[in-house]
């Protein structure tokens, strides 16, 4: 007989720290019951204590208890690395608004007054874990969501049919970085990174735009507009990359620099491939092979002179040679 497996999901786990103890059973009650593992502290110590030893994923934090204050409890935790980014939820019922808005100017993720409504607290803790997790995914040269990000939105088109993948990157960044210095290789990123994100801003929310790293680029949008925004990206790209160049390379049309034996180069310009592939649930089973799929077109792109981009036209499995370069 097969072994039946099983799998464990792992829930969020939530501190709740608050020195009554009918207040804290009824958070303990409602945030068990929106299917949160809970984790109850009486006092400011304790709480400083739980969080350390092993730290949660959000903390409900009274801002008035013995031992420790909320306050100093949560300047404690902020000057940790381990609980630095987990969000914080003050509840208080003596707090004045003075008060209030001190301990959100402070970065405090969220405020509640008691008396609160319960079902209100743990949306608005629910908030506070999904923005926690989002920013901490973003790409800190970019600020464009990552490969978790990217993983759902590729899921959510297949789910959905209709979208397309534009899988973009750039041609010889090594060699504009090797010349220039990280500094400018990172200038030239956000700066396709902004471009990006102005064609996307377009769309509205109709486009995902994610960061996958490097000078790596995922963008999802409807398959009907899905070469337009591949032409645009192109056009736009090279009417604005020669500015990252010093004066002499961007009239002379490249750069000149050593290879491995010494000897000077050309180096041409930088420019951007795309590879484009409609999400279809008939061809891809999942995000992994979508993508899988996206960065072989790219390639096809890659062999042509300048920026460029391919699309993969195919509905079933073929051979790469079948797909159209534009």
């Amino acid at each position: 007989m097969a072994r039946e497996e099983h799998l464990e999901i792992v829930s969020k786990r939530v501190l709740v720290a608050d020195d009554d103890d009918a207040t804290r059973r009824l958070i303990l009650e409602a945030v068990t019951d929106a299917g949160y593992e809970c984790v109850p502290a009486r006092d400011g110590v304790e709480a400083l204590r739980l969080a350390r030893a092993s730290p949660p994923d959000a903390i409900v934090l009274d801002a008035v208890m013995p031992y420790a204050s909320g306050d100093e409890v949560y300047h404690a935790l902020r000057g940790e690395l381990a609980t630095r980014y987990v969000p914080v939820i003050f509840v208080s019922g003596q707090g004045t608004t003075q008060q209030k808005a001190r301990r959100l100017r402070d970065g405090a993720d969220d405020y509640v007054t008691k008396p609160f409504d319960v079902d209100e607290l743990v949306a608005r803790i629910t908030n506070a874990m999904r923005r926690s997790a989002e920013l901490r995914a973003l790409n800190p040269l970019s600020g464009l969501p990552g490969n978790v990000a990217i993983s759902a939105a590729l899921s959510d088109a297949l789910a959905k049919g209709g979208g397309a993948c534009l899988y973009c990157d750039l041609d010889r960044f090594k060699d504009f970085n090797d010349h220039y210095g990280f500094a400018r290789g990172d200038d030239l990123i956000v700066l396709l990174a902004r471009l990006l994100i102005s064609i996307a801003e377009r769309l509205g929310p109709e486009a995902f735009l994610g960061h996958v790293g490097g000078d790596d680029f995922v963008l999802v949008v409807p398959e009907d507009i899905a070469e337009d925004m591949a032409q645009i990206i192109v056009s736009e790209f090279d009417a604005v990359a020669p500015a990252v160049y010093d004066r002499e390379d961007r009239e002379r049309g490249y750069i000149v620099s050593a290879d491995r034996q010494g000897i000077d180069r050309r180096r041409p310009l930088v420019s951007v491939s795309l590879g484009v592939v409609p999400v279809t649930r008939d061809r891809f089973v999942d995000a992994i092979a979508v993508s899988r799929a996206a960065t072989e077109v790219k390639e096809i792109a890659k062999r042509r002179p300048g920026s460029s981009w391919a699309i993969d036209r195919r509905r079933a499995a073929e051979q790469l040679p079948s797909i159209p370069v534009a």
